[in-house]
């Protein structure tokens, strides 16, 4: 039975509707009303920001938001009989037969009640109607109500207004901590930002004392605005540790900030805790408006608000965060705390501890693990040698390509690596890679630290193991990694200027190894008999990603005991990595042993990435592989990892499923940032998109 049924019956609302003791309290049936700053947006506006009472209002702002995260706000421009006239709109629609709303429901899940992801989840008391307003052609019209007649209109005219409500308070915020005035609103405010508009409809409720409107939750938005039940309170704020009624103010919009933005600040401006809170007699309407970056936004904190001692960087760079926000608030979780930078720090880097001598501390120890134990002595593994000018197009339909075709299925079928020799890049300018790469890591520490993930967050840059858990076995290794394509993707801030070749040489680098990955996949889908286009359409298009990765392996007192990489196949398509010259160090799992990868002269190595096991359904296989480290030599090596675009989804060839191979894996999207946590928690990806 639906909310608005039970609601109408009288009904005891069911068990799933029923709020269990919580970390932030029960329903307090008489909190307090809080005292929710108001400010005038006038003050804000660009002939006024520079104006002494603007100063002294951006000063009470920046404490409001550094402290309850909400305020009450007026002087914004939107006439008060055209809020009626917006929550009227909100009403005509929830006052529509039930099967005239089933009509948005049965559509694409836009109206309804809560959407039931959890056994355990506690649902909310109210039904909604949620539509995407900006960018408009991302608007689904087909979902928008076509009565009241006017809905859209006002909607339209509605959205529009709060749009550029939000573009003066982004500019206000900025400024009230000293940015640049587009700090924020350069992400959060973009042409291809969202603003998603939720109506939210909360009936009468018997039992006000055990059910919650909507549960205590953060937004995952960059900014909310709210426009509150002209009459019935509902919305309570988590102040200092207590909630707080929110009053109606007449003429005002409630403007809270979400998740986005206390991670944009660094911490600084706080996303507040809040939640509604139902009504035995009366019902209640509100319309709240989200602004969030789009999906494919990485958003983080500002560097400018970054300090290393005062204020060291709290979060970590994260895409699509509501979705992140979304998942969490249905199992009852705190998003936030889920992109928090670890607080353990290593007092010394890997490189000092090798340079001093010193024993590497307990958290770089390997325990022993379903992968065994790193062996002192693991044999020559036979990595069969595959010459890739055999697959050019002048020679693929040659007999000798035919042997060689079986010999790449053969290889890719079972240890998933293979050494490829003929790849035309030269010894000479392999070991121009090398060079340029080991002097980069020869660099004094300081001049390295210019390209510290830790200044510019995410993945990319240099450093060390990025620490997710207490309980995380670290890497002996240093590394620099770089995205090349596609090339808009380059952050050639992050690009060494020393050695002063190293753009020009990574760059010629991953261009001929792109050319060689594209001979390689077709070269794959004909061994296994399929279009040749069949992998490198996904793992090669356009927007196709290819990362390098930059390895620096320093000395090890304790290589019996201490990894340079630890156990884990790769989120690739597919990898090649290059060597060091002179020293071992891969090894891979073949027939459940570990075997050493030989160093072949002027060979590539190529290794298959779980893309790939997904895409062949489980007939190429991805390795299992690892990196052991040396108590006399230093190692250097150097990654490119094929990978498709996140939003690509990715699913086995269709050619490749019947009934003696059925499908393995499910379709998924953005693998590589699964295969990434799995990493750090020491799981295996692959498991968790089984069917």
């Amino acid at each position: 039975m639906s909310v608005e049924e039970m609601s109408i019956n009288g009904d005891e609302p069911l068990p799933e509707y029923i709020v269990k003791q919580g970390i932030f309290g029960a329903i307090d049936s008489s909190p307090s009303l809080g005292q929710i700053p108001i400010f005038d947006i006038n003050f804000f506006s660009s002939t006024s920001l520079n104006s002494k009472q603007a100063k002294n209002e951006l000063e009470k702002l920046r404490s409001a938001l550094s402290s309850s995260g909400c305020f009450q706000a007026v002087g914004h421009g939107i006439s008060s009989s055209f809020l009626d006239k917006v929550r009227e709109a909100g009403t005509q629609f929830f006052a529509l037969p039930v099967d005239e709303k089933q009509k948005y429901l049965e559509a694409a899940h836009v109206a309804g009640n809560d959407v039931k992801v959890t056994e355990k989840q506690v649902l909310d008391w109210c039904y909604r109607l949620t539509l995407l307003v900006f960018p408009e052609h991302k608007r689904s019209l087909n979902l928008w109500p076509e009565s009241p007649n006017n809905f859209r209109e006002v909607l339209d005219e509605y959205a529009t207004k709060i749009k550029l409500m939000m573009g003066v308070l982004f500019k206000a915020m900025a400024k009230s901590l000293n940015l640049e005035e587009n700090s924020f609103a350069h992400q959060l405010f973009g042409e291809q930002a969202l603003m998603t508009a939720r109506f939210n409809f909360y009936p009468r409720c018997s039992r006000a004392d055990q059910v919650f409107g909507v549960k205590p939750h953060t937004d995952g938005s960059g900014v909310t605005v709210l426009l509150q039940d002209k009459e019935v309170e509902g919305l309570q704020v988590l102040v200092d540790g207590k909630w707080v009624r929110v009053p109606i103010v007449p003429h005002a919009l409630v403007v809270n900030l979400g998740d986005q933005m206390q991670i944009m600040s660094n911490g600084i401006f706080k996303s507040a805790m809040h939640r509604v809170v139902t009504n035995t007699e009366k019902l209640r309407l509100s319309v709240a408006m989200f602004n969030l970056p789009a999906p494919e936004t990485e958003i983080g904190p500002l560097v400018s608000l970054i300090h290393h001692e005062t204020r060291p960087r709290l979060y970590k760079n994260v895409k699509n965060y509501g979705r992140i926000n979304y998942k969490c608030y249905q199992r009852g979780e705190i998003a936030l705390e889920t992109v928090k930078m670890c607080t353990v720090k290593m007092s010394m880097s890997v490189q000092e501890m090798s340079i001093k001598g010193e024993e590497p501390p307990p958290q770089y120890i390997v325990k022993e693990s379903k992968f065994g134990a790193i062996e002192s002595s693991p044999e020559l593994g036979q990595i069969p040698t595959i010459d890739v000018s055999l697959f050019s197009p002048s020679s693929i339909h040659t007999e000798e390509a035919e042997i060689e075709l079986n010999k790449l299925r053969t290889a890719l079928s079972s240890s998933g690596c293979i050494q490829a020799i003929g790849h035309g890049i030269s010894s000479s300018f392999l070991d121009k890679v090398r060079e340029a790469a080991t002097q980069f890591f020869e660099l004094p520490v300081e001049e390295k630290q210019k390209y510290s993930r830790e200044i510019y967050g995410g993945r990319e840059g240099y450093g060390e193991d990025v620490i997710v858990s207490e309980k995380q076995v670290l890497d002996w290794s240093n590394r620099l990694i770089l995205h090349v394509f596609p090339e808009d993707h380059r952050r050639l801030d992050l690009w060494p200027e020393n050695p002063n070749d190293f753009g020009e040489v990574v760059h010629e680098y991953a261009t001929k190894v792109k050319f060689m990955m594209g001979v390689l996949f077709k070269a794959m889908a004909k061994s296994l008999n399929l279009e040749e286009n069949s992998f490198s359409d996904k793992l090669l298009g356009e927007r196709a990603l290819m990362q390098a990765r930059f390895n620096f392996y320093p000395r090890c007192s304790r290589s019996d005991q201490v990894l340079g990489v630890k156990p884990h196949t790769d989120r690739s398509g597919v990898t090649v990595l290059l060597q060091d010259k002179e020293v071992e160090g891969l090894q891979v799992l073949v027939d459940g042993k570990w075997v050493r990868v030989p160093i072949v002269p002027h060979a590539i190595v190529v290794n298959l990435g779980d893309q790939m096991q997904i895409m062949s359904n489980g007939v190429f296989k991805s390795p299992m592989h690892r990196v052991v480290t040396n108590p006399e030599r230093m190692r250097l090596s150097v990654a490119l990892f094929n990978e498709p675009d996140p939003e690509t989804e990715i699913c086995p060839v269709e050619k490749l499923i019947d009934e003696t191979r059925p499908r393995v894996y499910k379709n998924v999207k953005n693998y590589g940032r699964i295969n990434y946590e799995c990493y750090q928690r020491g799981e295996i990806a692959l498991e968790t998109v089984k069917i």
